[in-house]
């Protein structure tokens, strides 16, 4: 048998693939049948090309088309795993910022709530969130931002009830 029978035999294997094959999306059965084609162009070269029994050998080994698209449509057989995006949640964000610019009381409240709010949703999010790090920074800051002026206020608060409230001007004692 000469090469123009064995191409042949080879060209309808690829036929019969590429029909096999319109299940697949356009650029991974493009791909599949490239696959296929060098696989066979590389073991033509390797052994007798004029050979129709080897051809017909290696396509047999190679297995029936259909089975090759089926093995190709399998997920789990699939090597490419696709990762869902993540993004940092906003409030995250936001709660840091107030947490650090405070704003006289108001910025570290709401730090508090907007770092509260962040890691619920990031919680309920699935993994399709990040930034809970940030919320947790927020909060601490959002507390630290309300309990230092308020200790600050209970400290003067104190100092001015233990000095007896006088002005500081010392009393002259008078005997008789």
């Amino acid at each position: 048998m000469n090469t123009v029978d064995t191409d042949r035999l080879v060209d309808a294997y690829l036929r019969r693939l590429d029909a096999a094959a319109l299940a697949l999306p356009p650029d991974r059965r493009a791909e599949l049948i490239m696959e296929i084609r060098e696989h066979v162009q590389e073991a033509l070269r390797e052994g007798p090309a004029n050979d129709e029994a080897a051809v017909r050998s290696l396509l047999e080994r190679l297995g029936p088309p259909e089975d090759i698209v089926s093995a190709a449509l399998d997920p789990t057989l699939s090597v490419q795993v696709i990762a869902p995006s993540k993004r940092t949640n906003g409030l995250a964000v936001v709660s840091l910022l107030l947490g650090v610019l405070w704003f006289a009381g108001i910025g570290s409240v709401l730090a508090l709530i907007f770092g509260y709010r962040a890691r619920r949703e990031i919680k309920n999010s699935g993994g399709s969130q990040t930034g809970s790090a940030l919320a947790i920074a927020g909060i601490i800051l959002g507390w630290a931002g309300i309990l230092i002026p308020l200790m600050g206020i209970i400290g003067a608060a104190i100092a001015i009830m233990l000095s007896g409230g006088s002005s500081g001007v010392p009393v002259p004692l008078t005997t008789s």
